[in-house]
């Protein structure tokens, strides 16, 4: 691969084998004299061969500093995530730091609603997120409120995909709002607050994400325990109730109705917080 002409420090004009330009990311990669050969190409961070307009402007405009933080963030999270991450996650999180880092010198800080609830639904990612403040601040001498790693999280878990396809971010909001949502059921219902930092409400996330990701998929779960369901609900009528309340919510909400055998799975779950009190 030839490197045609710099950008910044990180970001440079490429040409490959058969002569297709190209944009590629990498520490360092325009501190050289251009032209020059890049022999070792596992030092690139990201390739893009269907340049644009915008993908140009973008990395034009983005100060050098932003993207290196951006490319140390992605650097770390391949290194802590069991996935690959699509490479487009660097432009897209490169983009949001600026304009993150641009709100601050405004003045300009958005609170997050749903921030709680990524940190305890996606507790890998909020992690992740909250170490990429500091290389932020270390790069570009801003401090960025701590509500930024939750949007921080976002742009992983949205990029997060073993496929390498990515999910849009709506969806991932919607999900994130259906879990807060579900949570508000439960507690509207017996008058209690639910300990989002227990280890019973990480499992009881992890367990709505996957029912969410089976409702949107239209893919139901198997009705095996059709006897211990009835005696469950014939035992605990008021856990039974809350049950069909949030399958209601979600059938509302995704289209299609929770089995005998998810709603028993909530009851357990509703029970483990009940007892817990």
């Amino acid at each position: 691969m030839i490197i045609v002409k710099k950008i910044n420090n990180n970001v440079a004009m490429a040409r490959d084998d058969r002569g297709n330009e190209l944009v590629v990311f990498g520490k360092g990669i325009g501190f050289h004299e251009t032209p020059y050969y890049l022999e070792d190409e596992s030092t690139l961070q990201a390739v893009f061969s269907n340049i644009n307009n915008g993908i140009l402007s973008m990395v034009r405009t983005v100060p050098s500093e932003v993207i290196d933080a951006a490319l140390q963030i992605i650097d770390m999270a391949k290194a802590e995530l069991d996935c690959e991450l699509n490479p487009n996650v660097v432009l897209t999180l490169a983009d949001h730091l600026q304009f993150a880092v641009e709100r601050l010198k405004d003045g300009c800080v958005i609170e997050n609603p749903l921030s709680d609830t990524v940190e305890f639904v996606y507790p890998v990612e909020h992690g992740l997120g909250l170490r990429a403040l500091a290389i932020l601040k270390k790069e570009t001498g801003f401090s960025m409120p701590r509500t930024e790693a939750c949007s921080i999280a976002m742009h992983l878990v949205n990029y997060e995909r073993a496929d390498g396809r990515v999910d849009d971010m709506d969806e991932v909001m919607r999900t994130l709002s259906s879990i807060d949502e579900v949570t508000n059921i439960v507690e509207r219902e017996f008058g209690i607050t639910v300990d989002r930092a227990s280890y019973n409400y990480a499992r009881f996330t992890t367990h709505l994400r996957y029912l969410i990701k089976r409702l949107k998929a239209d893919r139901a779960s198997s009705d095996s325990n059709a006897d211990l369901f009835a005696r469950i609900s014939h035992d605990f009528p008021d856990v039974s109730a809350c049950a069909d309340a949030i399958a209601s919510y979600l059938e509302d909400r995704f289209g299609r109705a929770c089995s005998e055998e998810e709603r028993l799975y909530l009851m357990m779950y509703i029970n483990r917080f009940l007892a817990s009190r």
